[in-house]
């Protein structure tokens, strides 16, 4: 099947300029001549929140949940939360051996459970802490990325839209509301000195009531808790499918670097060049605060409304490289990120970008992390990750997105 596809973009970005190749898009994500101009119909989900704020706003809302990224809190993550939930996702599918033994999974699905009691404990949501209450969580940040995502939907927009506000109803009285009231009162607590700072949980719904702005409306911390579930998970769910598509045919292609599905840094290499050529976020839109014009030449007026096209500008060959819309681990770009802007650029960077990519500046000489990519990567070939030859991966019909919806696996070695 085709891996590597030249995705259509979705109607909401037909008829504005658009822009494809990296030196343009890094332009503009960089310049503070721009605003944020996406999310414009997903603003119930994300309105407020750190993704839509710019400049001195972002700035400040940045610095307040940097804590929830450092080293220490990441280390954290992974050791303690993310290893001991991968090892129980994956013995918990040994209750789909067939009769003939093997193990088969949904790799999609397999990874949204992996992935959804580390977003829990990240945004700070309680109760995450069985396989029945994984799997319902799961499925809350399944439909509300469905939400918040809102503008690639193939369906009916506002359908989508009165739809998923039905359903965060029910995350909110099930998880959100009782992890609100719990911090709330924590923080009372904390507040009267009955407790130290340290017995704080160290989350996002913890940070924003401690440091409540008062220009805040009462519902911005479900908005930005909404973001940080989906976006906590998203980029690696989005990726780990195509990362073990793209290493099945690599392997097939390269037999002698077989035995590198065991090597973190070539698995890490691997992860970055399968979220550079399949972006969970295809473009971003911004919005000229005057005009401007470009190092190229190129005008944009004054309130016009641009779209920067990320999965072409990651396959740009002049900074890429002839073969850039191929699959190579081996890839050197000089000068850029390898993962190009799977994680966006300028001041709206992913702040979560090191969960997934890991710790690389290293400066004390401990390990640091790996991140989400490796990690998951790791485990499933360790499990015997293989293709189901009975049923081939499908890409998703639900949304102008460059993603799976189904990928069948077998794990031999379960």
């Amino acid at each position: 099947m085709e891996t590597i596809r030249d995705m259509e973009p979705p109607p909401h970005i037909v008829g504005i300029q658009h822009f494809v190749d990296y030196k343009s898009v890094d332009e503009i994500l960089k310049s503070k001549d721009f605003r944020q101009g996406s999310h414009q119909e997903s603003q119930p989900f994300f309105g407020g929140s750190l993704l839509t704020i710019d400049h001195g706003e972002h700035f400040d809302r940045r610095r307040l949940e940097a804590p929830l990224f450092r080293k220490e809190a990441l280390e954290y993550y992974e050791r303690e939360e993310l290893l001991p939930l991968i090892a129980k996702s994956l013995e918990e599918c040994e209750r789909n051996r067939g009769e003939d033994g093997v193990v088969r999974a949904d790799l999609c699905l397999l990874v949204r459970n992996m992935l959804a009691r580390i977003s829990a404990v990240t945004t700070g949501i309680d109760g995450v802490d069985t396989p029945e209450r994984t799997d319902a969580f799961r499925t809350y940040v399944e439909q509300l990325g469905t939400g918040a995502t809102v503008e690639w939907s193939t369906e009916d927009h506002g359908e989508v839209i009165n739809r998923i506000l039905k359903i965060r109803d029910g995350f909110v009285e099930e998880f959100y509301g009782p992890s609100v009231e719990r911090r709330r009162e924590l923080i009372t607590a904390f507040q009267a000195g009955d407790i130290s700072e340290d017995e704080l949980p160290r989350d996002l719904l913890t940070l924003m009531y401690l440091h409540w702005n008062e220009d805040w409306d009462d519902e911005l911390p479900l908005r930005e808790a909404t973001l940080y579930t989906v976006a906590s998970s998203q980029t690696t769910t989005h990726a780990v499918p195509h990362m073990m598509m793209h290493l099945h045919e690599w392997f097939e292609a390269h037999p002698e670097d077989y035995e590198k599905r065991f090597d973190r840094e070539f698995l890490k290499r691997a992860g970055h060049e399968a979220i550079r050529l399949h972006l969970p976020s295809p473009a971003l839109l911004r919005i000229a605060l005057k005009d401007v014009v470009l190092s190229d030449g190129t005008e944009i007026a004054e309130g016009e409304r641009v779209a920067c096209l990320f999965t072409p500008a990651n396959r740009d060959t002049s900074v890429f490289g002839e073969d850039a819309k191929s699959f190579d681990p081996y890839r050197e770009a000089d000068g850029v990120k390898p993962w190009g802007f799977a994680f966006g650029g300028g001041e709206h960077t992913c702040i979560g970008r090191t969960l997934v990519t890991g710790l690389s500046a290293r400066t004390d000489g401990d390990e640091g992390t790996d991140g989400t990519l490796v990690n998951i990567a790791l485990a499933l070939f360790e499990a015997g990750i293989e293709l189901d030859p009975t049923e081939m991966p499908a890409f998703t019909e639900l949304s102008y997105h460059d993603a799976y919806g189904t990928f069948p696996v077998i794990l031999r070695n379960l």
